[in-house]
């Protein structure tokens, strides 16, 4: 469910902000300032000024609890050998097929654009993309480059920072079978403050969605999943409004990059108490899970995903089509548009690669 949320989030913030065409009339304009308030609502309530996407932190906050839980679950109940091999063929069978459908649809969208340059400034912006930066994205170890890469598709940098996590894991869990977790603590803060000592040095939009950042936000994810199996961990609600009043007043102090780390830490905090909240929430409350919108947020969450991976190329794509096919600028179109094409896109990839090269074993597993 929480997947889900996270990638309609995204999807929601990038469809109006790369809608950029002028409104014409009222009634578009009225569309168009409606969408923008709400876009400034949810920077208030929940982004780190100058920081990561709040729905990126909170995914990567429920990757890593997702991930570790299982293994958690092993632990506790010392049920034998870890089985590696498996651990990363599921990884590679979840990640790599979409991740591979998202790098292509990038590199179709640059291809176009370079056939018949459009003149627009944000297409501009995302079809910039060199050979070397090519392979990195198609090799998946673009988290390891330092620049950033758009070509058609910038978010999948994040993808690959869940890559770099996914093969680092084994060492995390060594870490955690012997209950080192002030170790692992230590190291993703540490990775944190060194992000800040390479800013002067490092392209900013590489650090932020990095391993250096992103590594302190999985790590929550997979601490709760242990304090849960093992401690029996419980967050009441007046918790998690406390430490998001917290993160409401830190947002009105000043733009400093050091202290936007606290920011994002505090918005990880409230990530990660809330799935403990939840999680007991529903175990209090199990006829919610038939809920209609718990099912709607369950079956986005299934498409998550693809959506996220798809949707970026998708609305480039429709971009250029409208500014090459002669239907001239109309807001309306585009709008309407880079809302249903991704949506369509996603299902397509969801039914005919997704499922058929991955199908989560357990709750969790995925």
């Amino acid at each position: 469910m929480f997947r889900g949320a996270c990638a309609l989030t995204v999807f929601l913030n990038h469809w109006p902000l790369w809608s950029n065409f002028t409104p014409v009339g009222p009634a578009q304009t009225f569309v168009s300032q409606g969408l923008s308030n709400l876009y400034q609502l949810f920077i208030r309530l929940a982004w780190p000024t100058g920081g990561q996407h709040p729905a990126l932190i909170f995914f990567f906050v429920l990757s890593g609890f997702c991930v570790h839980f299982p293994f958690e679950w092993r632990l506790g109940r010392q049920t034998g050998v870890v089985d590696w091999r498996g651990y990363f063929t599921r990884r590679i069978r979840r990640i790599m097929p979409v991740y591979w459908i998202g790098v292509l649809l990038g590199l179709l969208f640059v291809t176009a654009e370079l056939w018949r340059p459009t003149g627009d400034p944000l297409l501009k912006l995302h079809s910039a993309a060199t050979p070397i930066q090519v392979l990195a994205r198609l090799g998946g170890w673009s988290g390891l480059w330092p620049e950033e890469i758009f070509a058609g598709n910038y978010i999948l940098h994040t993808v690959s920072t869940e890559i770099l996590i996914y093969a680092a894991y084994p060492l995390f869990y060594r870490g955690a079978a012997a209950g080192r977790w002030w170790l692992l603590g230590t190291v993703a803060v540490f990775l944190q403050l060194l992000a800040l000592a390479l800013l002067g040095f490092v392209d900013p939009y590489v650090l932020f969605p990095g391993v250096l950042m992103m590594g302190l936000f999985w790590f929550l994810g997979a601490l709760a999943a242990h304090l849960i199996l093992s401690r029996a961990w419980r967050v009441p609600a007046w918790g998690v409004g406390a430490l998001w009043a917290l993160f409401l007043a830190l947002q009105q102090t000043p733009h400093f990059f050091g202290l936007n780390l606290i920011k994002q830490l505090v918005w990880g905090l409230v990530c990660m108490t809330g799935i403990v909240w939840l999680i007991s929430w529903e175990q209090r409350h199990e006829a919610s899970r038939d809920h209609a919108l718990v099912r709607a947020l369950r079956w986005t969450g299934d498409i998550s995903y693809p959506l996220y991976a798809v949707h970026t190329p998708v609305i480039l794509l429709v971009n250029w089509s409208l500014l090459t096919l002669g239907t001239g600028r109309s807001y309306a179109w585009q709008l309407s548009l880079n809302l249903v094409v991704p949506v369509l896109v996603t299902l397509a990839v969801h039914h005919a690669i997704e499922l058929r090269f991955y199908r989560p074993s357990a709750p969790g597993a995925g």
